[in-house]
């Protein structure tokens, strides 16, 4: 299969303009961001129609962004508001539209999708809208395959958001990922998501175990120690906030970590902080 991936990606043209932060001066890092932008929910302090511009201008310079909770209408919007992006996602309840998203963009100047798929997190993966174990909802893993034309390398991207409530729906979830990485053939491997779950948690060590990397740990430089990323929308919340969203890589050095902290009105743009991390190939 990646023989025939490899050929797909040859056809590519080998340009590639610059874009987002340059964090180490070298032309073929990747910026790459994970943040739950929080389902449009009216009772919120801030409403989605207020935030949905700086949550986009947030993050729309990366290379390549995973979005959590996103409803088809604030998947438009990420789309309209970010025209050098492809993407790829469908709704949780259904395969198509209805439901939470967790979309994939990625920069079209930079990278060609080879492949794309759902997987629902469950003991039926292929069944729209079917929940796993314990948890509560449906939740899904998307898939992303990227030729990256600035190197030439192929890297699968895995974006997901794992159940709120079940610690067994989490382990089983990570066990089922853990699989697909060790099938990926990719260059470099890609998990970014809202894992519910802090470092040192079953399924980080059973996905540390099956050969991933905890960005936060193994980058070369950080923003801060002891980083927290759900704070409730809160400013005040930070401190002593859980670090439950997650990047996790295999097959490339990270040169940097850190939050995005952009804030309206006294309240950050989500619940959750966006995490991005310069990745070097």
């Amino acid at each position: 299969m990646m023989g025939a991936i490899r050929a797909m990606a040859a056809t590519g043209a080998a340009v590639w303009m610059l874009a987002g932060p340059v964090w180490g001066q070298h032309p073929d890092e990747m910026a790459v961001v994970t943040f739950n932008i929080r389902y449009d929910n009216p009772s919120d302090p801030l409403t989605w129609e207020q935030r949905k511009a700086k949550v986009a201008s947030a993050v729309g310079y990366f290379d390549i962004l995973g979005f959590q909770e996103a409803l088809v209408h604030q998947v438009d919007d990420l789309v309209a508001a970010l025209p050098n992006h492809d993407h790829y996602g469908v709704g949780r309840d259904d395969g198509r539209s209805a439901g939470e998203h967790c979309p994939v963009f990625w920069n079209r100047s930079r990278f060609d999708l080879l492949h794309a798929e759902t997987k629902w997190l469950s003991a039926t993966p292929d069944v729209p809208g079917s929940v796993g174990w314990d948890a509560a909802l449906p939740r899904t893993a998307t898939i992303v395959l990227l030729n990256d034309r600035q190197t030439g390398k192929i890297i699968r991207v895995v974006n997901t958001h794992f159940s709120h409530i079940g610690e067994e729906a989490r382990a089983l979830a990570a066990r089922m990922l853990s699989l697909q990485f060790a099938m990926s053939g990719a260059d470099i491997d890609v998990l970014l998501g809202d894992l519910n779950a802090e470092p040192e948690s079953p399924c980080l060590n059973i996905l540390e175990g099956g050969g991933l990397s905890d960005a936060y740990d193994v980058a070369d430089k950080r923003c801060r120690k002891n980083i927290g990323t759900f704070t409730g929308f809160a400013t005040g919340g930070m401190r002593g906030a859980p670090r439950i969203d997650h990047i996790l890589v295999r097959g490339a050095s990270v040169l940097w970590f850190c939050t995005e902290e952009q804030i309206i009105d006294g309240f950050y743009i989500s619940d959750h902080l966006p995490v991005y991390i310069a990745l070097m190939p």
